[in-house]
């Protein structure tokens, strides 16, 4: 008898949908035909149709009520269209121009459509069956690791009950001999310190409380959704993205239209415009007369206004600042907001506030960045100038040069063709460049992730940058301090330092 699979068999389907990390890529793209099937009526294909529906799924993810109100009311009623219309909705949003060098984990939109996936499999899940898929999924979520006598040979949940003996409410029945330590829940408390257990015994078999399961499942489908996003970009053809890509607009459309609003929160992932702003304030400061303002002293919202008024950047994301602050009134309620900025200290004057913007607190001198040749104020980088007079550049130079205009301010939000063309602007002033190849080795150095993630501009202490160096204790730049780099190249490198989990 051959064995089902989830294209025909619903029960099939709907495991492989909630547990696609425990199968292969075949199975999970045969749930993806199941999804696809849906859009083939009378042997031919639906195409707009299968378009309309995954513009309204990756348009709705936006809205948190939607997404909240799936995981009550399922928005897509079968797995395997969830499954179809989640990746590609989120195979669309990484296809936008703005997120074409982004690593996925700091872009919000994708993080919001897997969500609405996540709340929509969860309450497909409650309405199907008769809780034998929750038993399915508790073996993978509670199994203890096999012994030497190989996996327990019973089930590890032989129940979800109601138990009133303990004050009521559904738990899941385990016996203890296929029970591990993922059994135990406790009340949250502090760091450190266990709280009241919450898991009960009774006649051998221990009982987790059910809300345990739906948080450790949740957990579970965040990482699952990134194997099926993984499975269904190495499925489609060049052909059929690029179909997908031209075709698609109610997504693209609603990307645009935040940018051009100004809601960078609603796209970029642990967005901060206060560090922006304080930066841009420091520089206005520094650009201000001394009888304006000064940094380090306190001065009044509509002093510190002036300057704002007064400063000139050429850099399109500092204008952008700039022009967001539009009276005194909202430069205060913006400092307000920022109370907590290590660069910024806010103390009363009668019945106002008056605000101290200091200068950077790393212990390093500000650079300001207005153009790549600005780069050269800093004495290594000036050093390897003088070099590239003389000989081509090695790789690690040219790397090195990439990736510190990459992670300029002014360049998140341009595509390759701008940066390549202003670098090459750059080194034509040198004897050795050639076009053809310097084009070749930048978009090389560009194509070259790790893990997906943009890689850091090489810091000072690293040993390709000593070769220029004048020294750390005469140098009053540092790379990593001194330069405006935006606030994600710092979350990447606390990232990177605190090897934290990415999406």
């Amino acid at each position: 008898m051959s064995q089902s699979t989830p294209v025909e068999d619903e029960r099939t389907a709907y495991r492989v949908a909630t547990l696609p990390l425990e199968y292969s890529t075949t199975r999970i793209n045969q749930l993806f035909t199941r999804g696809y099937n849906r859009y083939i009526i009378d042997g031919e294909d639906q195409p707009e149709d299968l378009l309309n529906d995954l513009e309204r799924f990756g348009t709705a993810a936006f809205k948190e009520d939607v997404r909240a109100n799936a995981a009550e009311d399922p928005f897509v009623d079968e797995p395997g269209t969830l499954a179809v219309l989640a990746t590609l909705s989120a195979i669309c949003v990484k296809a936008h121009s703005k997120f074409e060098h982004a690593p996925p984990r700091k872009v919000q939109v994708l993080y919001d459509i897997r969500d609405l996936y996540v709340n929509n499999l969860a309450s497909l899940l409650r309405e199907f069956g008769d809780g034998s898929l929750q038993q399915d999924i508790a073996e993978v979520l509670y199994a203890k690791d096999p012994g030497e006598d190989g996996p327990h040979p019973g089930r590890v949940c032989t129940g979800i009950k109601e138990m009133a003996e303990f004050g009521g409410g559904l738990y899941l029945e385990i016996p203890m001999a296929a029970a591990s330590r993922k059994c135990l829940v406790h009340v949250d408390t502090e760091p450190g310190e266990a709280g009241e257990l919450l898991t009960r015994v009774k006649n051998n078999c221990l009982y987790v409380p059910v809300g345990d399961f739906d948080t450790k499942y949740r957990e579970y489908a965040r990482r699952a959704f990134k194997k099926l996003l993984r499975v269904q970009e190495e499925n489609l053809s060049e052909d059929q993205l690029t179909w997908l890509t031209t075709n698609e607009s109610a997504i693209t459309e609603r990307i645009d239209r935040f940018i051009e609003t100004g809601h960078h929160d609603r796209i970029w992932r642990d967005w901060n415009p206060g560090e922006r702003t304080i930066r841009v304030l420091r520089d206005a400061i520094q650009a201000a007369p001394d009888e304006v303002a000064t940094l380090g002293d306190f001065h009044s919202a509509k002093e510190l206004f002036e300057a704002v008024e007064a400063y000139d950047p050429e850099a399109d994301w500092k204008r952008d600042v700039c022009n967001r602050i539009s009276s005194p009134r909202s430069l205060g309620n913006l400092l307000a907001s920022q109370r907590d900025h290590r660069s910024l200290t806010i103390r009363e004057h009668g019945n106002t506030n008056h605000y101290r913007v200091q200068e950077s607190s790393r212990g390093v001198q500000p650079l300001d960045v207005e153009t790549i040749e600005d780069l050269f104020e800093l004495p290594c980088m000036a050093n390897m100038a003088e070099r590239l007079h003389e000989k081509k550049p090695v790789r690690k130079d040219l790397y090195n040069f990439a990736r510190m205009v990459m992670w300029l301010p002014q360049y998140q939000d341009s595509d390759l063709e701008t940066i390549v063309t202003d670098l090459k602007d750059v080194f034509s002033r040198w004897p050795w460049y050639d076009e053809q190849v310097t084009d070749y080795q930048i978009r090389y150095e560009f194509s070259n992730t790790i893990e997906g993630d943009t890689p850091l501009p090489m810091n000072c202490d690293n040993d390709d940058m000593q070769r220029y160096c004048i020294g750390q204790d005469e140098c009053p730049y540092s790379i990593w301090g001194s330069l405006p780099f935006p606030d994600e190249m710092y979350d990447q490198l606390s990232e990177t330092e605190g090897n934290r989990n990415e999406f």
